[in-house]
């Protein structure tokens, strides 16, 4: 396997995650964004945190929500007086828990929504937990109640509100700090009804901190990791796509690519191309069968999604890489109807890359083809110039190695989904227990 890693900031990723997070649903837009900066100004105000303490929790803030993409539990989650919203909250936990360095932290995301009178009570849960649990579960529904036409009165009306649940839903400590903010918040957030977002100053501000402990190699990495698997875990037939194409894409363009840093750009391109499909309902997705023409339209986005995605957070090399794998030769493909012409290698290789992830993966409405029937039909695109012979040849004749490699590499992330499958239910049941538990002391 070769090393790579994409050569971007704490920024960078940081703004690729939220601008893919900001696509799961209109209302969650900027969400992240504001609620970290809200645990920002409370860590500050606390004085305790490390930086590095106070950038892993506000990489955790700004990417609370990242196991919500079930529209019924979205509604509840944007509700203030939200209730017993556990899926997102266990799968956003497993995904860091899994796929991040940060499993130091990972329960904040699990016990974000615990209201205080329970969680002080959980003594496997260190002290250092439930309080930045709090303070998350505070910044969020303080952003949900700003952010709402039901809830115009302003921050007087939030703060009476913290006393009245002083000891119930949040902790006296953690209520204090927020209160010691003081009515600037509203500033802070610049509320505009529905329309709001953070003021380019203070957006400043929150970078700085951001930038200060940089990202090493690996955090690059699994951060990039966990938000590709997010896109594929949503759909239980796509739970390899993303890695199966990188690694096909990685195989051919080491075979095929003189250039070191080539090769890097497509590893690269190859992980990031299917980004929008975050944006994309999970019916569809999932849809068992051929789609319908309007629902082939709103399948073919994910492409200009993933281009707002990315924006300016990646080099144009990597970028174009990612966005032209459904381009073809003849200028059939889309989104732009590019032809030979526009199409280099790297971009070549990895369009390839991802028709043969289709035809040998698994969908809702086909089993994975065969050797042959992979062979057959990429020998008819390529004799049709829809896409390159050459590295249709150079796949043909190394087939064997190449989807050996990607057996191998793929085993790991099938064995995580079913764990995380498994873990699941079992935390699941767990927060119904002690819910239930809570109930029957009330």
């Amino acid at each position: 396997m070769l090393e790579y890693s994409l050569p971007v900031g704490n920024k960078d990723i940081i703004n690729i995650a939220r601008n893919a997070f900001n696509l799961v649903d209109p209302r969650l837009i900027g969400h992240g964004a504001r609620v970290s900066f809200l645990v920002f100004q409370m860590l500050k105000e606390d004085g305790s945190y490390t930086p590095s303490e106070m950038r892993n929790l506000l990489i955790l803030a700004a990417l609370h929500d990242i196991g919500a993409y079930k529209t019924e539990e979205i509604d509840r989650m944007v509700e203030f007086e939200t209730k017993e919203v556990w899926n997102h909250s266990i799968y956003g936990y497993l995904f860091f828990h899994y796929f991040t360095p940060f499993e130091d932290w990972d329960l904040v995301i699990l016990y974000h929504h615990m209201p205080w009178n329970r969680l002080r009570k959980m003594a496997d849960v260190p002290e250092r937990i439930r309080e930045a649990a709090q303070i998350l579960n505070l910044a969020d529904r303080a952003d949900i109640y700003f952010g709402s036409s039901d809830y115009t009165d302003g921050y007087q009306r939030f703060v009476e509100f913290l006393r009245r649940q002083e000891g119930l839903s949040y902790s006296p400590r953690v209520s204090g700090l927020f209160r010691r903010l003081g009515p600037e918040v509203l500033d802070w957030l610049a509320v505009q009804g529905h329309d709001y977002c953070l003021p380019q100053e203070v957006s400043a501000q929150f970078d700085s901190t951001m930038e200060e402990v940089p990202f090493t190699e690996d955090e690059r990495k699994a951060l990039l990791r966990m938000l590709t698997y997010v896109i594929d875990f949503r759909s239980s037939h796509t739970v390899t796509h993303t890695i199966t194409t990188t690694v096909i894409s990685e195989e051919l363009a080491v075979r095929m690519l003189d250039n070191g840093d080539d090769v890097r750009d497509v590893i690269c391109g190859a992980m990031l191309h299917d980004l929008g499909k975050i944006g994309i309902p999970v019916e569809i997705l999932e849809y068992p069968g051929k789609l319908s023409p309007q629902a082939m339209r709103v399948m073919r986005t994910h492409v200009d999604l993933t281009e707002n995605i990315l924006g300016t957070n990646v080099s144009a090399r990597v970028r174009d890489i990612a966005l032209r794998h459904h381009e073809k030769l003849d200028g059939s493909g889309y989104p732009r109807g590019l032809n030979a012409e526009s199409l280099d290698m790297p971009q070549r290789i990895v369009a390839v890359a991802d028709i043969i992830s289709a035809l040998t993966g698994t969908r809702s409405y086909k089993d994975a083809f065969s050797k042959e029937k992979t062979v057959s039909i990429l020998g008819d695109m390529a004799e049709k110039g829809l896409i390159d012979s050459v590295i249709v040849s150079m796949f043909v004749e190394n087939y064997d190695t190449i989807m050996g490699a990607v057996q191998k590499r793929s085993r790991p992330i099938l064995d995580k989904y079913h764990e995380m499958q498994r873990q699941y239910q079992v935390l699941a049941g767990k927060m119904r227990g002690r819910n239930s538990q809570a109930s029957g002391e009330s």
